[in-house]
């Protein structure tokens, strides 16, 4: 059956690979470059601005993205999640109020933050439950965000490093299933 189905998913995938961007570091550079941060100094403002980031994503509800996104984001904010890249305050709080309004929940748990020059590591474990992906079950995942604050202790670049696939990307009818085949095939399953 495996055998069957290879060259099926190849023929029906693989073309659709060849296209688009295959390098999306310089993106991640250019905003690096253009996003430098400030060293947040004491322990207190950088716990201040990462309390503000737990606070948004402990419970990304409407409500709460309403309340704290501003407060949270600089206004010339760069922000990618892996499945989004949005660039200025107004389209990073239109997509998270998308985000939360096609969830029944997505709260993140902070795990532990790491500090390197202006950079900020928070790890953090994720919940999202929706009607539409796992039968409604919640899917946990986890993963790092790279954060740099302007002198206000706002967001200026929010970069995060996870893996979709697994978090929801193999829940998706109809993709979810060749995504777990392909995985399989990839382990030699």
């Amino acid at each position: 059956m495996k055998i069957l189905l290879l060259p099926f998913l190849l023929m029906f995938f693989l073309p659709g690979c060849s296209s688009g961007p295959t390098d999306f570091r310089a993106d991640y550079a250019k905003a690096l470059a253009e996003h430098p941060g400030v060293s947040l100094g004491s322990n207190e403002s950088a716990q201040r601005a990462v309390q503000r980031f737990a606070a948004l994503y402990g419970d990304l509800s409407e409500e709460n993205v309403k309340a704290l996104v501003r407060e949270t984001y600089a206004a010339d904010a760069w922000f990618n999640d892996t499945v989004a890249t949005e660039v200025g305050i107004e389209a990073v709080e239109k997509y998270l109020l998308k985000t939360a309004r096609g969830a029944e929940k997505v709260a993140a748990r902070l795990e532990d933050v790491a500090v390197s020059g202006p950079d900020v590591y928070a790890r953090w474990t994720m919940e999202i439950r929706t009607k539409n992906l796992a039968g409604g079950k919640p899917i946990i995942t986890e993963g790092v965000s790279q954060l740099r604050f302007d002198g206000e202790g706002r967001i200026i670049l929010h970069q995060d490093f996870w893996n979709p696939a697994a978090g929801i990307y193999q829940h998706l009818p109809l993709l979810g299933p060749a995504i777990r085949l392909v995985n399989r095939l990839i382990v030699g399953q």
